[in-house]
């Protein structure tokens, strides 16, 4: 009897917690960052990636910062938490990948330039991309 009532205060405690409406704060996506106004080929970018994160009645999403580098097509694929703002600044960098990026910074080189841009973007569950325009007076 014991048996019975532990498997049904389970079965009840797994249901309430899986309601799909509840949970749409802690999903999380890839969403691909992509710079865009510049023609400079073989450019790099740093992209510091952060939030202050989010607090809701049932759940919280920490603060956390990331660094990140573009590709040879400017983009870069992050996973992101819905529904959290996020401030993404972009740099120009030397380096090709974090590896790089990591060793050079602690042998105290440059490893990146000044500020380009700075965007604060919150992502939805049908964001996919984030154009982050580039002033062309800044490079």
């Amino acid at each position: 009897m014991l048996k019975y009532l532990k498997s049904i205060l389970l079965i009840i405690l797994l249901a309430s917690c899986s309601s799909p409406g509840e949970k749409d704060h802690l999903r999380s996506k890839e969403i691909t960052l992509q710079i865009v106004n510049t023609q400079e080929k073989n450019q790099h970018y740093l992209l510091t990636v952060t939030t202050d994160g989010t607090e809701t009645d049932q759940s919280a999403v920490l603060p956390k910062s990331l660094f990140v580098i573009t590709n040879e097509n400017k983009e870069a694929r992050v996973k992101l938490n819905l529904n959290s703002k996020y401030t993404i600044k972009a740099a120009k960098t030397p380096v090709t990948n974090i590896d790089e990026f990591q060793n050079k910074k602690k042998r105290g080189q440059k490893v990146a330039g000044p500020l380009l841009a700075s965007v604060d973007f919150t992502p939805t569950k049908d964001s996919d991309t984030l154009k982050i325009k580039i002033n062309n007076d800044n490079h």
